[in-house]
């Protein structure tokens, strides 16, 4: 595709060239996430949904199972409009609540599982939600304080409902149901399901521009924010997706994140089924059970994070593997080593898989995947892709917000259908996050450094929100991205991965330290500390190089599974008092 070159990426988009025009023109409905499934699948009948477990739910059953959820949230008293907070791990129920909650015209408000009691009692609240589906080890967490949030049903949910026979006899003789006499607000599933028989329901025909689903994400102020997302949006991530990858009916798909981010939700799982593959749930998936999950599921696709791929490369059965239908694995969440990357790599070359990691950068805000490795696409170390076909992207000076041009670094922002309506009753955080530049468009600002080259690739370079204001010898106040650091830290032989903070201090304003995480065989002392900061100055300005450097066992990480440098903050804070 020939395009002006106006030397702006957002204006050539020069990005298109890698995609076909059916890639580009394909029209994609504007309906309801449970219209778009239906309609999508409602001739195939046969074909498989969901293996759970080993237990093939056909589409015919996916249908049921959702108009029977539909029938028993009207019994309950959910209507058009209401907020139904959905807390499971990896289970068909998760679905088939995602649709019939749709369906019925109110909202799924999607939280972590097994978050804390405060913050189980907080997502409650926030909206207002009385009606609850809760994992038993979630109700277990926020039992104590359900008569301190505003929910007046919460339906209690085990791994178990819908395993093979043979393993959910086996399932039920182990883990005994606990009892919900003592509280009248509480109900299991297969009571709820029974309150549904016989019941008519009406189908709701939404706006699909409207609010459909609520995920929720720390974003970059570390306090968790409901993202409100349209089915409109959710629509366009699935089909950008699958027309980008050309995904084919029934190839097989594995889900290894829970439910309650966008990235695991709409990419590992609406995505899937609702273009008509196989999609593998797994209700707590283990890392190192990586080959015999494959052997068993033989997936096409797979959707992961840097320390689930890692956790292959020590993995004993990797070296006889054959992974050859493996079409498709890719990463987000954070960046990877780059050591770890190639290792990763080798091994699936080694293993026969079709295509080298893929990767891209994302965010819940923007449903998902918003820049991806397409296969086949001549990638540089460090890029992570390009926009996805009906996105647009474009690199703005920090301080002027004025467009920059190919190769020039800057924050990167991205427009397009997929952006989020807007943070759940904060108007301030989406303002921040969300704004509309002089073309009238809707930009997210990222909080990234990065920058696009002449083809359309974007390479990050950095984090704005995580800046240290900093003086350096001449006195002069700059500013310095821990990204940049923790990049050269994490090239030292002894180091696996570190995190750099910030610590005031009355000379230099502030300055950075490193907690690092070593790799197996080194240990922390004195001397390595003063070694890696001697590295340091081989790459890094003088007002650069950490001026200490701590050794920890691991690093903390959000339930997220990110780097938590608000936790080592809150470490040091307490050293120093």
């Amino acid at each position: 595709m020939s395009r002006p070159a106006t030397g702006y990426p957002s204006v050539d988009k020069p990005w298109l060239q890698f995609y076909t025009d059916k890639m580009i023109n394909t029209p994609i409905p504007k309906c309801s996430v449970y219209e778009f499934l239906y309609n999508n699948n409602k001739d195939y009948p046969q074909q498989i949904a969901i293996n759970y477990l080993g237990r093939e739910i056909t589409y015919a059953e996916l249908f049921k199972n959702i108009d029977a959820t539909t029938a028993a949230l009207t019994a309950l008293g959910v209507k058009e409009g209401d907020i139904v907070t959905v807390g499971l791990p990896s289970i068909p129920e998760a679905l088939y609540l995602v649709y019939a909650i749709n369906r019925i015209g109110a909202v799924s408000n999607m939280i972590h599982p097994l978050a804390g009691e405060q913050e189980l009692v907080f997502y409650l609240n926030e909206v207002k939600s009385k009606f609850a589906f809760l994992f038993d080890a979630t109700y277990k967490i926020v039992k104590p304080s359900l008569n301190k949030t505003s929910v007046t049903r919460a339906v209690i949910i085990t791994a178990g409902e819908s395993l093979p026979l043979g393993l959910k006899q086996l399932f039920f003789l182990k883990n005994k149901r606990m009892d919900l006499s003592d509280n009248s607000k509480t109900l299991w599933w297969q009571n709820f399901l029974k309150m549904g028989k016989g019941v008519k329901f009406t189908e709701y025909k939404r706006d699909p521009d409207g609010m459909a689903l609520i995920s929720h994400t720390g974003g970059t102020t570390g306090e968790p924010k409901g993202v409100m997302c349209s089915d409109n949006n959710i629509n366009f991530e699935i089909m950008q997706m699958g027309l980008m990858l050309e995904m084919q009916r029934q190839e097989t798909q594995m889900a290894v994140l829970p439910p309650f981010i966008n990235y695991s939700l709409i990419n590992s799982m609406l995505e899937p089924i609702g273009l008509g593959q196989k999609c593998v749930l797994i209700p707590k998936y283990e890392p190192d059970k990586f080959f015999e999950y494959a052997k068993k599921y033989r997936p096409n696709i797979i959707a992961t994070i840097p320390p689930y791929l890692e956790a292959m490369l020590t993995a004993p059965e990797r070296k006889n593997a054959d992974l050859s239908f493996i079409r498709l694995s890719a990463y987000g969440g954070e960046a990877m080593d780059p050591q770890n990357e190639k290792a990763v790599n080798e091994l699936y070359e080694q293993c026969h898989v079709q295509n080298k990691l893929g990767k891209g950068i994302g965010m819940t805000e923007l449903m998902g995947a918003s820049t991806f490795t397409m296969p086949g696409l001549d990638m540089g170390e460090g890029d992570l892709g390009v926009p996805l076909q009906l996105s647009n992207c474009k690199i703005i000076d920090t301080e002027t917000h004025k467009e920059l041009g190919y190769n020039k670094e800057g924050e990167v922002c991205f427009a397009g259908p997929c952006v989020m309506l807007g943070y759940y009753h904060n108007k301030q955080a989406t303002e921040e996050l969300v704004r509309v530049h002089k073309d009238g468009i809707r930009w997210i600002h990222t909080g990234d450094l990065g920058k696009l080259d002449e083809k359309g690739r974007l390479h990050l370079t950095g984090r704005i929100k995580r800046i240290i204001m900093t003086k350096g010898k001449d006195g002069v106040i700059t500013k310095l991205f821990p990204d940049r650091i923790e990049k050269v830290v994490n090239t030292h032989e002894a180091v696996s991965l570190s995190c750099v903070i910030s610590v005031p201090d009355e000379v230099r304003v502030n300055y950075p330290k490193a907690f690092v995480e070593l790799k197996p065989g080194f240990t922390g002392s004195a001397q390595l500390s003063e070694e890696i900061r001697k590295y340091c100055h081989n790459f890094l300005p003088d007002y650069m190089i950490p001026e200490e450097v701590d050794f920890v066992d691991e690093l903390p990480r959000t339930s997220r599974g990110k780097v938590d440098f608000r936790a080592l903050e809150k470490l040091q804070e307490e050293k120093t008092k």
